[in-house]
């Protein structure tokens, strides 16, 4: 067992080193995204894109939740570590690992007998609900699979295992990526071969995933009922504010899904490209946030704040930095890009619109993943909960209505700009505030000591 070593050394060499190879990782399994979309377009047919928008809105709340459950393995992993509990840390991975299939397997079956309805409501018709339908129908059994294959990167996170965590993704993205044109064109299969090669990719990618924590790194403990019984409160009290925290994200994308339905499949279209587009240009983002709960939880438990404020300073820093530079990239390439998926006019002026400049957008929603990743992880996850829920609903929703009436489709993605800007800035502050606090108490505790 490695020793908590986020308590130790640079803030911010621990945050470039973990992030870029979170960001090498997390760029590979959404590049696969990507080049699904890519391959999908050059079937020619509209309706795949639109099709593939309305999945990923569904799709994308099954990998919310799982990226909660891993958040709370994660957080209990590396308290357990920054407090020096051995024993603790290796039954925090069986017992999390463990309830993340307890949650999941009902879970999927519940939504895949749901799927008609559920894209149904979201707008789907006609040829476009009937790809849905048959894409989602094969990806969604998969769920429990990627629970695992989340929650093992998770754990290798929480040690500070940069390398096992980086393979854990880009092993499923290199195997999407190489079956997909297999499944797709080879057997002629189309938008079920991008599914079929998507589901191979997580069993990829659980079954390295557990050979680095089973094997490898020896992390995980006996299982005992009575004992997991006893725990699975403690793991649900983590869990659940940091799963309702991520699934107000896509309730949220669905939102604007809808609103975008009302002006046509070629309007969804643009909005599911641009959906492809962001997770790749912002990877790091992503892995920044997965990396700063960590840091914050082992300092948390060492009792070390005055860390976890240096670990939310540098973290703006590089948000700031990365997405500038990203952007103007997305600037500089958007002539090239916009025309590689075939779609219409229509479309493209979104996405334009969006590389254009809109992709700034991603500065806020970088302070909102940080900060919320720091509550998850100092004892506030209700905090990260409330944020969410008011950025999917209030910073979403009326900002959403709003910029549809006023400029259409377009306007839809200035409403998603200025309410993030907002909720972001909220964040942000409720953040330093609460660990002022904490630095205050335990100054106080210090004085009562001597």
């Amino acid at each position: 067992m490695s020793p908590a070593k986020y308590t130790q050394g640079s803030i911010l060499r621990h945050l470039i080193i973990m992030t870029g190879s979170g960001t090498t990782g997390l760029m590979t399994m959404f590049l696969s995204d990507l080049v699904d979309m890519y391959f999908l377009s050059l079937l020619g047919e509209v309706e795949i894109a639109a099709a593939v928008g309305f999945a990923g809105s569904i799709l994308f709340f099954t990998v919310s939740l799982n990226i909660g459950l891993a958040i709370a393995c994660s957080a209990l992993v590396s308290r357990a570590l920054g407090s020096g509990n051995t024993k603790a840390s290796r039954e925090s991975v069986t017992y999390s690992c463990v309830s993340s299939l307890v949650l999941t397997i009902p879970l999927s079956i519940v939504i895949w007998l749901s799927i008609p309805s559920l894209l149904s409501s979201l707008g789907a018709e006609g040829r476009a609900l009937e790809l849905a339908i048959s894409y989602t129908s094969i990806i969604i059994m998969s769920m429990p699979v990627l629970a695992l294959a989340m929650s093992a990167g998770g754990v290798m996170r929480a040690q500070g295992d940069a390398k096992g965590a980086m393979w854990v993704t880009m092993i499923g993205g290199i195997v999407n990526v190489i079956l997909d044109p297999i499944f797709i064109f080879g057997f002629n299969m189309g938008v079920e071969g991008a599914a079929t090669a998507t589901v191979i990719s997580r069993f990829a990618m659980v079954a390295y995933g557990y050979y680095v924590v089973v094997y490898r790194n020896k992390l995980l403990g006996s299982f005992v009922l009575d004992e997991y019984t006893k725990q699975f409160s403690g793991y649900i009290k983590v869990a659940l504010p940091a799963v309702l925290t991520n699934l107000s994200t896509p309730i949220g994308i669905a939102y604007v899904t809808y609103v975008m339905a009302q002006f046509g499949d070629s309007a969804v279209a643009g909005n599911a490209i641009i959906s492809r587009i962001q997770p790749v240009a912002f990877a790091g983002l992503f892995a920044l946030s997965g990396i700063v709960g960590p840091i914050a939880g082992q300092n948390f438990g060492a009792n070390k704040i005055d860390r976890v404020y240096i670990t939310l300073r540098e973290s703006i820093r590089l948000i700031i930095a990365y997405c500038v530079v990203i952007c103007t990239f997305l600037w500089l390439i958007k002539s090239w890009l916009v025309p590689l998926f075939n779609a219409s006019p229509e479309a493209n002026e979104l996405v334009y619109l969006f590389c254009g400049g809109l992709s700034l957008m991603f500065i806020f929603n970088g302070l909102t993943f940080t900060t919320n990743a720091l509550f998850n992880n100092l004892g506030v996850a209700h905090y990260a909960t409330v944020m969410n829920l008011l950025k999917a609903t209030l910073g979403t929703m009326p900002f959403v209505s709003a910029g549809a009436w006023l400029g259409g489709p377009e306007g839809i993605l200035w409403g998603l700009f200025l309410g993030s800007m907002i909720i972001g800035v909220i964040g942000l502050y409720i953040a330093l505030r609460y660990i002022k606090q904490l630095e205050t108490k335990e100054a106080a505790m210090k004085n009562v000591e001597t």
